[in-house]
């Protein structure tokens, strides 16, 4: 579950960075904005226990009736 925490967490960095160097002109807002919003539990997966495709498939079933 590490890796993938690292995973989100440096496609996360790279996409920020991304809309920093777009939106920004000085280097001081591009760090400003990354120390905003580049925090790590921002990438934390959310585990879901639940399937709902059982529901989906009751629902489909009584829309095609």
């Amino acid at each position: 579950m590490d890796i993938l925490k690292e995973i989100i967490y440096m496609q996360n960095e790279e996409l920020l960075k991304r809309i920093a160097d777009d939106k920004y002109n000085h280097p001081e807002d591009k760090e400003e904005f990354l120390k905003n919003y580049l925090k790590k539990n921002f990438c934390r997966p959310s585990i879901v226990k639940s399937d709902p495709t059982p529901r989906y498939v009751k629902k489909l079933i009584r829309c095609v009736k």
